[in-house]
């Protein structure tokens, strides 16, 4: 083991991070991740493959857009959700005015 990590005088978490880490939250990345797996994969993907269209384009490339893009609006909610509150680390703290 390396100096420093996972002795018995580190107060971390076997994760390495404490619980007021950044970010979007482990679970929720695997659910998206499963979420995704699943919504690209074949038996899901024969339903949009019709001869229907969508305002001329066929139905297959835009619901694979579609399911795209919502996959990373999710991602997005949830990294925004999870560090609502907290500050910027792009942002320089304020100084104290006292």
């Amino acid at each position: 083991m390396s100096p420093g990590r996972g002795s018995e005088d580190s107060p971390e978490p076997p994760g390495g991070r404490g619980p007021d880490r950044q970010g979007p939250d482990r679970q929720g990345l695997i659910a998206l991740a499963a979420l995704g797996v699943l919504a690209f994969n074949f038996p899901l993907l024969a339903v949009w493959d019709t001869e229907a269209t969508v305002f001329g384009l066929p139905l297959l490339p835009v619901a694979l857009f579609a399911i795209w893009g919502a996959l990373i609006a999710a991602l997005a909610f949830a990294s925004e959700r999870r560090g609502h509150g907290a500050a910027s680390p792009l942002l320089p703290a304020e100084p104290d005015e006292h």
